[in-house]
């Protein structure tokens, strides 16, 4: 039996899990599969391999997860927190309590408000169940 080079791959652990290997590939796969290569990722297009970034890779393997994937990717690239943190707003501020708010220049990832006292304010990431009410994902 000859190698090819080249892994199945498949999905574990869910939407934020990660591609992993699963065989060794005796022979080329059928069109529009993903493989893992020593390089990275790869899909069959016409007889080929074309590399493939690993997220293009993981929405070709999960393509119901990609929106999830690609906020929770904009939540963190954010940077604000999973679990509620108390923030010093300035004077004057337009915080209020269950109001959602953008905090990137594309109004994808958000945080809301929980609570306001003063010149603080409560906020957490909003969820990617609530950026979907909010009809804010992509």
């Amino acid at each position: 039996m000859g190698e090819t080079g080249l892994w199945s791959v498949e999905m574990r652990g869910g939407v934020f899990g990660r591609l992993r290997r699963v065989e060794r590939l005796a022979a080329l796969p059928p069109e529009e599969t993903v493989v893992a290569t020593r390089d990275g990722h790869a899909v069959i297009r016409g007889g080929a391999l074309v590399s493939v970034s690993e997220q293009e890779a993981e929405d070709l393997v999960d393509p119901t997860g990609a929106p999830e994937r690609r906020y929770r990717a904009a939540v963190v690239a954010a940077g604000w927190p999973d679990e509620l943190k108390r923030i010093v707003a300035e004077p004057g501020h337009d915080w209020q309590a269950d109001g959602a708010y953008p905090t990137d220049d594309d109004g994808l990832a958000h945080v809301v408000c929980e609570r306001v006292q003063g010149r603080f304010a409560w906020v957490r990431n909003v969820t990617y169940a609530e950026a979907r009410e909010l009809g804010v994902t992509r």
